[in-house]
């Protein structure tokens, strides 16, 4: 799978957030433009005792609902931890695994944000410029934002807003389990962005291409000396 080049990561604070204003204007908030056929998730994982850490994808497709391929990346973290510029560290390992598939899925579901985050462009959104394909972020916690909890259903859902703008979902995905923060990453509206992480949850709190997405890259991360 090819990608485009935006910008370089190698860089600062100041050009990094700049570049996030800028990409921000790019985005485009819609339906898909076409019901997606594979589904992808993705994941990230640091080493505990390095500066290694890994990034698979698992590609789904939707009917049947089978496996069609994983990849994963590994490499060296080059970009510090900073909140709000988590795309800055993850993305190009993220991108590498992304290279490696055969098919080209319609639509990525990121256990990171989409546009709910302080300037618009969590990783899920980046990730939707770079790969130019419908995204989702579908985060385990709130970066920002105000909501009312959700009712104890699965299904049940209130708007995540910041400064009088929605800017997600939190969406209960099973009875009496902790809730999901979902908000669209790049050609992906609020209302698909949730339909697709219900539809692609099978049994579990979170979507079930993250969820296989997690565990691959964790078993990787596992079996290197030292990570």
């Amino acid at each position: 799978m090819n990608y485009l080049k935006l910008h370089p990561w190698t860089i600062g604070y100041t050009r990094a957030v700049s570049i996030q204003e800028a990409l921000r204007k790019r985005l485009l908030l819609a339906p898909p433009r076409r019901a997606p056929r594979l589904i992808a998730g993705a994941d990230a994982s640091y080493g505990k005792q390095s500066d290694l850490f890994y990034g698979a994808v698992v590609v789904f497709s939707l009917k049947p609902w089978r496996l069609v391929e994983h990849a994963v990346a590994r490499g060296r973290v080059s970009f510090p931890y900073i909140p709000g510029l988590l795309s800055f560290r993850e993305a190009p390992i993220l991108l590498r695994a992304f290279k490696k598939l055969r098919s080209v899925p319609d639509l990525v579901i990121f256990d990171s944000q989409g546009i709910a985050h302080p300037r618009g462009l969590g990783l899920a959104a980046h990730m939707g410029l770079f790969l130019n394909t419908a995204t989702i972020g579908c985060a385990k916690s709130r970066l920002v934002g105000t909501y009312r909890e959700p009712g104890a259903r699965a299904g049940c859902r209130t708007e995540l807003t910041h400064e009088g703008k929605r800017i997600g979902t939190v969406v209960r995905t099973r009875d009496g389990i902790k809730p999901v923060f979902v908000s669209p990453g790049h050609l992906m509206d609020h209302g698909g962005a949730v339909r697709w992480v219900l539809r692609c949850c099978r049994g579990y709190r979170l979507p079930e291409p993250t969820r296989q997405a997690h565990i691959l890259v964790n078993q990787k991360r596992r079996v290197i000396p030292g990570a």
